[in-house]
C-alpha cells in the first residue's frame, strides 16, 4: 500500500507542475454589473420595439423584413443600441394626438348638451 501512495503522490506532483493553476478571482464592482444589465435591457427594449405591429408594418412598407431588422440590431455596437433605446424613451406615448382632441371635444359637447337641455 505504501508503494501505491508514493505513486499517487508522484502523479499529483507531476500534474501540478505540468498544469499550473491559472484561475484568478477578483471583485466585480456594482457599476460593472449594473452597466452590463442595463446594456442587455436596452438591447431587449430595441428588439421589443421592433416586434410591435405598427413598426413591423412600417418596415414592410419600406421593403425591410422584421427578421432583417433584428439581425441589424444584433450587429450593432452597444453604444448604438443605447442611443436608439434613449430615443425610444423620448418618443411620445400616444401615436396620434388628434383622436384625443376629438374625444375631448365630443365629451365636452355631450356635457354642454346635457346641462343645456336638462334645465
Amino acid at each position: 500500500m505504501s508503494r501505491f501512495y508514493q505513486l499517487i503522490a508522484q502523479i499529483l506532483i507531476v500534474t501540478m507542475v505540468w498544469m499550473p493553476f491559472t484561475a484568478q478571482g477578483a471583485m466585480v464592482g456594482t457599476d460593472q454589473v449594473v452597466a452590463s444589465t442595463q446594456d442587455q435591457l436596452n438591447r431587449d427594449k430595441v428588439l421589443d420595439f421592433l416586434n410591435r405591429g405598427d413598426v413591423v408594418k412600417q418596415f414592410e412598407a419600406l421593403g425591410l423584413s422584421a427578421s432583417t431588422a433584428k439581425e441589424r440590431v444584433n450587429a450593432m455596437t452597444q453604444e448604438e443600441v443605447n442611443r436608439i433605446a434613449g430615443r425610444i424613451d423620448t418618443l411620445p406615448t400616444g401615436a396620434n394626438d388628434t383622436w384625443a382632441w376629438v374625444a375631448a371635444i365630443v365629451i365636452i359637447g355631450v356635457i354642454i348638451w346635457l346641462v343645456w337641455y336638462k334645465k
